[in-house]
């Protein structure tokens, strides 16, 4: 009995975000410059962001980078953020999106670290964590800085 509602109700929850239009939602894969990581005091370059904005309440923010010291590894350090204050930070048409934020900011609710092999493959599981801080953009810079539970702290930047 229940899952007919269901059903109905994602159909329309479906049918009324498609027609709301697809400008929420997409990513922007680009290079950046100056682009840093540090996961307790541990510091390493980064050369792509990733921003994906699946709905009008939360961005997920991705630094990616080859390890300066194991060849062949890549890191990334991934944040995840609520509701954000500012411009909207992506402007987006058929799941392409452009930088449209000057100023933004949001809050962290988790943060993620995982390292692929020269094949691509994940070595161990990523270290997903609860997580409190804050993500901002200005003057063309996004910032990370939040702090886990038990303590680690994890922060990134980069010049867009």
């Amino acid at each position: 009995m229940l899952l007919p509602l269901l059903l109905v109700l994602m159909g329309i929850h479906v049918a009324s975000s498609d027609a709301v239009g697809n400008d929420r939602f997409g990513r922007l894969d680009t290079g950046v410059s100056g682009c840093r990581l540090t996961q307790a005091e541990r510091s390493m370059g980064c050369q792509r962001l990733q921003l994906s904005q699946t709905s009008s309440i939360g961005l997920r923010i991705r630094f990616s980078g080859l390890s300066e010291e194991d060849p062949g590894r890549t890191h990334q350090l991934t944040f995840v953020t609520g509701p954000g204050t500012g411009d909207p930070v992506l402007s987006c048409q058929n799941g392409r999106c452009r930088l449209a934020a000057s100023s933004w900011s949001g809050t962290i609710t988790s943060s993620s670290l995982v390292v692929f092999d020269q094949r691509g493959l994940p070595i161990g599981l990523p270290s997903n964590r609860p997580t409190t801080g804050a993500c901002s953009i200005n003057e063309r810079r996004l910032n990370c800085e939040s702090q886990t539970r038990d303590g680690l702290q994890r922060s990134a930047e980069a010049r867009l």
